[in-house]
């Protein structure tokens, strides 16, 4: 009875906001458990036939009895409002993973921020140091490449990776390693140098990497690193500004799990991702006002791509208009021009010209140029409008900026909004759909031109929305990245069961000389790499000496008997797995 009398006493000296707060941690804490424990999905009636719904209640009463004692612990007291957010964000974290629904993890987000909006006057603040934030970041990048890289490397070596656009880029290697020429057989089905259809000579600052080992695995470690070598530009912009160690991290978590800087990595190597890393260092260097670096910065932005002048030429703009460093405004402008104009001629005459057909919908009666697009943009401007939106769009749009906690939209000078073209030219303007998918490589551009304005709009803000929006950005991140990519990880599973097959593959691909023409079917394309003509076999016709099949999952689409003919003799085969067939000789 003492006890009991005690409990209660406890209980009556607790105020509405902490017997509500121990409420949902008690709630929040048993249900993230039982999820765990049970490992059944939660939305499924098997979960709920699995509880008893008196034990769920009589432990949920037992955590709050707990916590209530713990409640006279001055330390406690401080931390209460911590593990209330960490323990609904780890719950919304864990069922993001198993639900992998992308309205889940919006809802999911929101109340996050209702939480952390309505507890942000709880939340008291800690000093971080100088060497524990560069320690935090370094781990940061560490994970970001581990996580890139090794399941990017379990998706090759599991033949999963797709000729396009990776085996385009694993062969274009082999022949720079030999040639130094970036020559593909892959890219239109002949042999033509990249450079012709994208002009990327940004990509030699790889080679040298290559050279030691020449791999296509090289290209996906190198991938990871360059992208998560961005955080080093992000330190030094926020120093810059005398941004507080806790800002630093927190933007430096929220680009680590950017989901539009993940994706495009399980659509393997692109020259695109270079671009976060030089963008953002080109900002840092007009900040210092260091011109030379700047110019140089300019022209490796302006390497990556045939259309990566559009990005210097708009922090030109922006840097004329916002009414700083004009004639480095004008000079960017003036550069950008002239590249774009000398770079999209050439390829015009010498390549295969530029893909003006992704603004198709910009372009009536024939119109095949560039300049056409913006003079309709100019004619009907509520047309340019009409075409920034569609649901998949606005899906886009908000897995671009939730997990940024809407930071680059909280623009003070009209100014700023020149940043946003990147976004609107390259992601919203085009129905090329690709382009407004965060699993290609068309955001990585953008969302560097989108960290610098979140960066730089911090400054215009009040210390405490700051701090709430940058909890909510770090939340979000987390949940996205959860519900997006957790599920990635099976690929280490995969992996393991499946070796046994990936043994028969590489066996019979070791069967085929690097000398001879070969077709494979897309899965086997990139570990084909060392072969010099190299076709996808559903992109051409041409009579190859060698012809590789992925029985694995498209058997019933290919008539093994045409190739049990005169012409063919079956040199490897195992079913449902492979099959492998040599031109005979006259």
């Amino acid at each position: 009875m003492k006890k009991s009398k005690k409990i209660i006493n406890i209980i009556k000296k607790q105020n509405t906001y902490s017997i509500i707060t121990k409420l949902l941690i008690s709630l929040i804490f048993v249900s993230l458990i039982e999820i765990l424990f049970f490992k059944n999905y939660f939305y499924t009636s098997a979960f709920f036939n699995s509880i008893s719904f008196l034990l769920h209640l009589l432990i949920i009463i037992l955590v709050f009895l707990l916590l209530c004692l713990f409640s006279k612990n001055k330390l406690y007291k401080v931390w209460e409002p911590y593990i209330l957010i960490c323990t609904c964000l780890s719950l919304f974290i864990v069922t993001n993973a198993v639900a992998v629904n992308f309205y889940y993890a919006l809802i999911s987000s929101i109340m996050m921020g209702v939480l952390i909006y309505y507890y942000s006057n709880k939340i008291k603040s800690f000093f971080i140091n100088r060497k524990t934030t560069i320690i935090i970041c370094i781990g940061l990048g560490i994970f970001f490449v581990v996580f890139i890289s090794s399941l990017t490397i379990l998706y090759y070596l599991s033949h999963l990776t797709p000729s396009y656009d990776f085996a385009i880029f694993s062969q274009m290697f082999h022949y720079m390693n030999e040639t130094l020429i970036p020559y593909t057989t892959i890219e239109r089905s002949k042999l033509l140098s990249h450079f012709a259809v994208h002009f990327s000579p940004i990509l030699y600052i790889f080679l040298p990497f290559y050279i030691i080992y020449s791999n296509p695995v090289t290209l996906l470690i190198m991938q990871a690193v360059v992208i998560a070598l961005g955080l080093i530009p992000i330190y030094k912009l926020c120093k810059h500004y005398n941004y507080s160690n806790k800002i630093i991290i927190a933007l430096s978590i929220i680009y680590i799990l950017m989901p539009a800087l993940i994706g495009g990595n399980f659509y393997y190597f692109h020259e695109n991702k270079i671009l976060t890393v030089l963008i953002l260092y080109l900002f840092y260097f007009i900040e210092k006002g260091n011109s030379k670096l700047t110019a140089l910065f300019a022209l490796l932005v302006m390497l990556v791509k045939e259309d990566a002048a559009i990005y210097v030429g708009i922090i030109g703009l922006y840097l004329l208009f916002s009414k700083r460093k004009n004639i480095k405004g004008w000079y960017l402008i003036i550069a950008s021009i002239i590249y774009f104009a000398l770079v999209t001629t050439l390829m015009q005459i010498y390549g295969e010209g530029i893909m003006t057909y992704r603004y198709e919908n910009f372009l009536f009666n024939g119109e095949n140029s560039l300049v056409f697009v913006i003079i309709n943009i100019i004619k009907n401007p509520a047309y340019l409008f009409y075409q920034l939106m569609n649901i998949e769009k606005l899906i886009f749009i908000i897995y671009i900026f939730v997990p940024m906690a809407m930071l680059p939209l909280a623009i003070k000078k009209p100014s700023g909004l020149i940043l946003l073209l990147p976004l609107v030219l390259i992601n919203l303007m085009t129905n090329y759909v690709y382009q407004y998918d965060i699993g290609f490589q068309y955001t990585y551009g953008s969302v560097a031109f989108l960290f610098y304005l979140a960066i730089i709009n911090i400054k215009n803000l009040p210390k405490k929305v700051v701090k709430n929006l940058l909890i909510c950005g770090v939340s979000s991140s987390l949940i996205f990245f959860s519900a997006t990519y957790f599920s990635k990880f099976t690929i280490i599973q995969s992996y393991i069961n499946n070796i046994e097959q990936t043994k028969i593959i590489n066996e019979g691909l070791k069967l085929i000389p690097d000398n001879m023409s070969v077709k494979a079917t897309t899965f086997f394309v990139a570990n084909l790499w060392y072969i010099d003509e190299l076709y996808d076999y559903d992109y051409t016709n041409k009579e190859t000496d060698y012809v590789v099949l992925d029985l694995r999952y498209n058997k019933d689409n290919y008539n093994l008997n045409n190739y049990k003919t005169n012409k063919y003799e079956e040199l490897y085969y195992f079913d449902n797995i492979i099959a492998i067939y040599k031109l005979k000789k006259e």
